[in-house]
């Protein structure tokens, strides 16, 4: 069974998500030390109830400088939570630093999404090769890490269908084929509940992919769920944006819908759902109630 152990956590970004799972980490019966490192520009600004935080400014890049911080504050987990343009460069200094420091027995690379495993191998060129990428390179020097896999984070789907544009839910597809959704929240009390409670060793960690699910739907049971209208899209037709920056990102997001990739049961080498894999970590978090569409 597992054990509470305090241990000493950094967690890289404190955005949307970030803010959750420090919430998670802060309230962790086992009371972790934890500090929250941010790039020297950021605003820090963070609530109330996460006030209490210890915040560091530090380059990213900056091997030598985030291994003394490792090393001073003797973290053992290193949670990244940082952004596309910054999963190459930024984690291979962070997971430099983790290696060197010595202090640091587990990584936790920003995933957040969907199951990136094979595609890299497959010679994919999107963001799923980059995130698969960065693990392979956790793999090379050794790193032990944790990847997490949540599916599409449920307070973003209205803007994934369109319903922030015009009230309707707009598909490009048929919209029949079941993906996940997770609310951040969850997202946040899963990943503070298992990494305060699981000993850093334990095989459901180390070198792990994590695969939870808040609940599974397809696009045309949301739209009975949220009682919108349902609006067709054709393939060579554009999803309704509020910039043109989003035209190409909510595209590739549900075409991975529609082809079963955004389920966290999808196993990129063999493209095909493992039977049993999606939400396979829900276990993890004993009787915890996930949330769901109604009632987020």
């Amino acid at each position: 069974m597992p054990t509470s152990l305090q241990r000493s956590i950094a967690l890289v970004g404190a955005g949307s998500l970030g803010q959750h799972i420090l919430r998670a980490l802060l309230t962790s019966p086992s009371h972790p030390n934890v500090v929250v490192l941010t790039r020297p520009e950021s605003k820090n600004d963070l609530p109330g109830d996460l006030s209490s935080a210890t915040i560091i400014p530090v380059d990213y890049t900056n091997v030598a400088a985030l291994t003394t911080l490792f090393k001073e504050h003797s973290i053992e987990v290193v949670i990244s939570v940082v952004p596309p343009p910054a999963y190459t460069t930024v984690q291979h200094a962070l997971a430099d630093a983790a290696k060197a420091s010595g202090t640091v027995k587990l990584f936790v690379p920003s995933e957040w999404g969907l199951p990136t495993e094979g595609a890299k191998e497959k010679g994919e060129e999107n963001l799923f090769a980059v995130k698969d990428e960065v693990a392979e390179y956790l793999k090379s020097i050794e790193l032990p890490y944790t990847r997490f896999y949540t599916g599409m984070f449920m307070a973003y789907v209205p803007w994934l269908v369109g319903i922030d544009v015009d009230g309707r839910v707009h598909i490009q597809g048929e919209g029949e084929t079941p993906f996940t959704l997770t609310s951040q929240e969850d997202i946040g009390g899963f990943v503070g509940h298992v990494l305060t409670s699981l000993a850093l060793t334990s095989p459901e960690l180390v070198n792990a992919s994590l695969r939870i699910q808040g609940q599974s739907l397809t696009l045309r049971e949301y739209a009975r769920i949220v009682n919108k209208p349902v609006v067709t899209v054709a393939q060579d037709e554009s999803l309704p944006v509020k910039t043109e920056g989003e035209k190409a990102f909510k595209t590739l997001l549900q075409n991975q819908v529609e082809s079963g990739k955004a389920s966290t049961g999808w196993d990129r080498k063999t493209e095909k759902e493992i039977a049993g894999a999606a939400g396979s970590a829900n276990k993890l978090w004993e009787g915890h109630v996930w949330q769901t569409v109604k009632n987020n």
